[in-house]
């Protein structure tokens, strides 16, 4: 099993870390958000600032590598991705080597909804400005994801195929 997301080892070294947290209820069976999260086809239309390249392998498999870039004021930034721990349909674990981003979606049935539960920590990465990196501050990240996130549950509830 993959570290947990509150790595001590980091904390012992004194790096600051961030959390975000968000959970949303989908209404759709988590049958359907799992695969809907899974299809990168999608990922353009809910995170529209990231552009996601070079995808290793099947997006349920651990070691799978995806590398997302965004310009944020005229600097890019590029990482990589890989996804180090599966549950099917219900956690997807990612580790980003940009900000020592560790990430952790749970996906949850609720009745005929679906729970999914959102778990980050993060770093700002050194090498930004110093501007870039105020900008970047845990207010600007939350609201940046939770938009993201509000996002992928209006599509995945918009493409819940009719009942028979």
């Amino acid at each position: 099993r993959a570290e947990p997301l509150a790595n001590p080892a980091r904390r012992a070294r004194g790096q600051s870390m961030q959390h975000y947290h968000h959970e949303a209820r989908i209404e759709a069976p988590v049958e359907h958000v799992w695969a809907f999260f899974l299809d990168a086809t999608h990922w353009a239309d809910w995170m529209p600032r990231r552009k996601t390249t070079d995808i290793s392998g099947p997006l349920d498999q651990v070691g799978t590598t995806f590398t997302q870039s965004a310009t944020l004021m005229g600097h890019e930034m590029k990482w990589t991705t890989e996804i180090v721990e599966i549950e099917p349909q219900r956690l997807v674990h990612l580790r980003s080597d940009w900000t020592s981003m560790d990430t952790t979606f749970r996906f949850e049935p609720d009745g005929e909804a679906t729970k999914l539960v959102i778990e980050s920590d993060y770093e700002m990465p050194g090498k930004l400005p110093g501007f870039l990196k105020d900008l970047m501050s845990k207010g600007w990240m939350e609201r940046n994801n939770r938009q993201m996130f509000e996002d992928f549950k209006a599509l995945a509830e918009a493409k819940v195929p009719a009942h028979a």
